[in-house]
């Protein structure tokens, strides 16, 4: 209760705050590193939060 409390204060969220797997690749193709594997799961792999509506009306990246 007391962390979505304060997600809710500081306007973050938890599904949007989640590193994905789309996100880190485009890090890591920004920065000139090597790849990381993907995971095992394909969901986990090609799950983008940025196309996620959370439905909370407070979220920055509400979409």
């Amino acid at each position: 209760m007391l962390t979505a409390l304060l997600r809710r204060i500081a306007r973050r969220c938890e599904t949007h705050d989640r590193a994905s797997f789309v996100r880190i690749r485009q890090l890591e193709d920004a920065a000139g590193m090597t790849p990381s594997p993907p995971p095992a799961s394909f969901t986990d792999t090609y799950s983008d939060p940025a196309l996620i509506d959370c439905g909370h009306a407070w979220c920055r990246h509400r979409g």
